[in-house]
């Protein structure tokens, strides 16, 4: 097992990127020259001040500030990420280097056997880059590399020595990578315009080695050297890159880097693979990749006065999870839904379930014209309360999973569904301030339900709207928000329970946005249901 990212708390660490400072380079063609007249120190893509005169020049100059700041964050995401203190890619440590046959101390060689479309190793990433390409479409003009400009985010307190205007030479040896974007990569929307945007990342051999970030040390192939991997961005995760084997590779093999661009059909397969069976370690990555693009995004649509999707996309901002709660996974997008695999360990669901059994009764609601209360027609199973006090390591886990406090979640519930009982779509969201379940002027800001047994068939959990099913498995934890933080109701949570078939056990509750107040939903007063604390 791998451990996972934590989010070393990004808000802050995108606002100001941390330690690393950012600065503004020329092309090297320019840093060249440059000894021979001054150039500026950096801060911008210009060599020159331009004074802004109208409102294309006003917009273009928008534009690059919005695409310096994304590169800024996006390095400093990537710096933390390749911190071993902070991450260890298990998951991507498949070589090493040590000599081989040949007598070459540095080479590269799998540590086991890996089948084609499996990654060998992830491609370090030293400092970060945009190559902005020259317009210059004057007829008769030939075009020059010069009068294009770059920007580079780097480490000045680490490497600075590597990065010296003045001396082009100071670094050695080093290995630049063009890293292409897609349109389902997060930085697409503000860097893909490949015609006029180039993002690249810079990789020093001279640096330490850090394991499974070996990218750019293996030998290129060659007439007697024949390649086995090629490098190529993570699917939702650019600019982080891997080295994917092109091949069947046995161990003790040595690794060869293809130099020679594939064939799109054979790129789109090695990604499909990649997505599909590496999901897991790909979605922490794929999260702070997407955060460290999402201010970006928000500004460019505002500017363009336009959003991402129809009107229920302006819903937000919503309740913040803890995003480094271990195996937190967003497993779908807008609207945002979460699960976490062991949420509950089984001796937990058992002991919940064993508590609950005896108590269960019929879901009831009241009857709005006789006032009796009668079966839930909605949801046909039967339940249980559960007083807090009772389960204190559990609702630990959840107010620090929801960065919420205890009085914040609704009364917990133990939901038991027999053969065809079910729960047919419903909302868990009010729109506006709503007086229940304890609550007043108040509304449900998250939905926290936890899977107490594996169900091999029926019982899913089906999100009509947006065709996201979900089969119970013992342990894991869903979270999905029915309402953003303005208290307006998404619709698009819309879900329901399906049939049973085989017998299903939860655990359910709500977290609003203001504390349980009402004296006759107080945690004293619920039932105790057994003398086991969990």
């Amino acid at each position: 097992m791998h451990r996972k990212l934590p989010v070393f708390c990004l808000t802050a660490l995108l606002s100001s990127n941390g330690a690393f400072t950012v600065q503004a380079l020329a092309t090297p063609a320019a840093r060249r020259k440059g000894r021979k007249s001054k150039l500026p120190s950096g801060g911008g893509f210009a060599k020159a001040k331009v004074k802004v005169v109208d409102q294309k020049q006003e917009a273009e100059a928008a534009s690059e500030a919005l695409a310096k700041r994304t590169v800024s964050n996006l390095f400093s995401v990537c710096a933390h990420i390749q911190d071993p203190q902070l991450y260890q890619p298990k998951w991507a440590d498949a070589c090493t280097q040590k000599q081989n046959d040949q007598g070459d101390k540095n080479a590269v060689v799998a540590t086991r056997d890996v089948t084609r479309g499996q990654v060998l190793t992830l491609f370090p990433i030293h400092s970060l880059g945009l190559r902005t390409l020259s317009q210059n479409t004057k007829k008769g003009k030939k075009k020059s590399r010069d009068s294009d400009t770059e920007f580079v985010a780097y480490d000045r307190d680490v490497d600075g020595e590597l990065f010296r205007q003045d001396d082009d030479q100071q670094a050695g040896l080093r290995m630049r990578f063009n890293i292409p974007l897609d349109d389902a990569q997060p930085a697409y929307t503000v860097l893909g315009n490949r015609k006029h945007n180039v993002l690249f990342s810079t990789f020093f051999p001279v640096k330490k080695v850090i394991p499974g970030w070996l990218g750019g040390r293996m030998k290129a192939a060659s007439l007697s050297a024949e390649p086995n991997c090629i490098t190529m961005p993570l699917p939702g995760a650019a600019p982080l890159c891997a080295v994917v084997a092109t091949k069947d590779v046995k161990e003790g093999e040595e690794i060869i880097q293809s130099m020679q661009p594939m064939k799109p059909n054979i790129m789109d397969e090695l990604k499909l693979n990649l997505a599909n069976e590496y999901s897991r370690d790909l979605s922490s990555l794929q999260m702070h990749i997407e955060m460290a693009c999402e201010i970006q995004i928000a500004q460019l649509e505002s500017a363009a006065g336009t959003n991402i999707g129809d009107s229920s996309t302006q819903l937000g901002p919503f309740h913040e999870l803890n995003r480094k709660y271990p195996g937190l996974m967003r497993i779908h997008k807008d609207p945002d839904i979460y699960s976490i695999e062991n949420f509950l360990t089984g001796d937990e669901c058992a002991r919940v379930i064993a508590k609950s059994k005896p108590h269960l009764t019929p879901c009831l609601v009241q009857n709005e014209k006789s006032g009796k209360a009668e079966q839930d027609r909605v949801r046909t199973s039967t339940n249980a309360n559960i007083p807090q006090a009772e389960v204190p390591t559990i609702v630990q886990k959840m107010t620090d999973m929801a960065c919420c406090n205890a009085d914040q979640l609704e009364i917990l519930q133990v939901l038991n569904y027999k053969k065809d009982q079910e729960f047919i779509p419903h909302t868990d969201g009010f729109s506006g301030k709503f007086d229940a379940c304890g609550f007043e002027q108040s509304s449900r800001q998250a939905t926290i339900f936890c899977y107490l047994n594996d169900v091999a068939v029926g019982g899913a959990t089906y999100f009509p709207e947006i065709d996201l099913e979900i089969q119970p498995r013992k342990g894991t934890a869903i979270i999905h928000f029915p309402a953003d933080l303005k208290l307006r109701e998404d619709t698009r949570t819309l879900h329901q329970g399906s049939p049973a078939v085989d017998e299903k056990w939860l655990l359910t509750t709500w977290v609003w946005n203001k504390g349980r107040s009402d004296e006759m939903y107080a945690e004293k007063k619920l039932c105790s249901l057994s003398s086991d604390i969990i």
